[in-house]
């Protein structure tokens, strides 16, 4: 990995294409959005689903329930789709837990209807409708390999070679700056943090890194990024020497973006140089309190996409996400074991008590409301799959 370039890349001037999402003006969107108003009143007056049990049970109940008897769904509550950046993500983590069949039953059902798409997408919807929320996804193409990896699932990656072939190269065109060697600056992209906009995140640039390194060992797939050293790149212009910064416009930390490239392992033997002071980074500027983690210190409304802002305000801000959480404790249990454990402790008292694993808390641990109650926080995600793989690896 090349060394630090602090002032390679200067952050371009204002506007741009990222500026402009598009409304989701959409029949299938729009009818995914009414379910999901529709559910979360529901949930308003009667509540999510209890399960009995401690927090392992109860995790283990949840992924019962994320199994539809084709594939696993991204929760058992409202965002009961295909998503392929949580369940890949989760890939490693069911694997370890038992789950190889009903992973790679779930990628064989998907990828044909990615294929009659015509590109790989961050949601199927309706069992049917490949779509992307709310853009085109710089990690959807990037994870769908890491779990056909993480799955050992060479079949089906020689059964849609062509497909995923024309996407390395549909995804390189459409993502890499070739002059600045990182994700275009201008341009949105949907990412886990996908009601937020900035210019070439630190995630969209960890998800370069992680295609051009799977590339690497994929001789049945062309290789655009053959060389490009896209880590090195990402060290030289989001490094700040005590964390990465969350993107080229934006000079404070984020979660995802200080996670997210030592979960993935893009920097390599470089990893425990940087994980150190990134997690400090993070609590020493509150991401962690009152249990993990947040996205940001603190909300900026005028980088939240519109629909989100009006319906959903702070949702991907300062408010807590389990998404996030046990991907930070993995990170932190490599330096601070003991006190990776009184946090995952701490979480587990708060499943427990709600008896369920929901998707995201506001500051004071409540779960997330929107605006007039029209979305309350998603139940029985997908991610306890992350949270149980914490117990059975110590």
């Amino acid at each position: 990995m090349r060394a630090p370039r602090q002032d390679t890349v200067p952050p371009p001037s204002s506007g741009g294409a990222h500026e402009r999402v598009p409304f989701p003006i959409d029949p299938v969107l729009i009818a995914a959005g009414a379910a999901v108003v529709a559910r979360s009143l529901r949930r308003a007056v009667r509540g999510w689903k209890r399960y009995e049990g401690d927090a392992r049970a109860i995790c283990r109940a949840v992924l019962e329930d994320c199994w539809n008897g084709t594939y696993l769904a991204g929760s058992a509550g409202h965002f009961r789709q295909f998503w392929t950046r949580d369940l890949s993500f989760c890939t490693p983590a069911l694997m370890r837990l038992g789950m190889h069949d009903r992973v790679t039953s779930s990628l064989a059902w998907a990828l044909p209807i990615f294929e009659a798409r015509g590109g790989v997408c961050t949601t199927i919807f309706a069992d049917r409708y490949a779509r992307d929320v709310y853009d085109f996804a710089s990690d959807s193409l990037p994870m769908l390999l890491f779990a056909l990896r993480e799955a050992g699932a060479d079949d089906l990656v020689d059964r849609h070679r062509a497909f995923l072939g024309r996407e390395v190269e549909r995804y390189v065109r459409r993502v890499l700056d070739p002059e600045l060697g990182l994700a275009r600056p201008e341009v949105y992209f949907s990412a886990p943090a996908d009601c937020v906009r900035a210019r070439s995140t630190t995630f969209t640039n960890t998800m370069l890194a992680l295609l051009e390194q799977l590339l690497a060992g994929e001789p049945r797939l062309p290789n655009p990024l053959a060389g490009a050293d896209i880590a090195g790149r990402l060290v030289g212009s989001h490094w700040t020497g005590t964390h990465f910064r969350h993107a080229l416009d934006h000079d404070e930390p984020s979660g995802d973006g200080n996670l997210f490239p030592f979960f993935f392992r893009i920097l390599g033997d470089d990893d425990d140089r940087y994980r150190g002071p990134a997690l400090r980074t993070l609590e020493d500027h509150g991401f962690s309190e009152p249990i993990p983690l947040r996205y940001f210190e603190r909300r900026t409304p005028s980088d939240e996409l519109l629909v989100p802002r009006m319906f959903t305000p702070n949702y991907q801000g300062d408010t807590i996400w389990m998404q996030l959480c046990p991907l930070y404790l993995s990170q932190l249990r490599t330096i601070e074991p003991d006190r990776a454990r009184r946090l995952r402790d701490r979480v587990a008292r708060i499943i427990e008590i709600d008896g369920n694993y929901l998707e995201l808390y506001d500051r004071d641990l409540r779960p997330y409301t929107g605006r007039a109650g029209l979305y309350q926080a998603d139940e029985g995600m997908i991610w306890a799959a992350l949270f149980l793989d914490l117990y059975d690896r110590g």
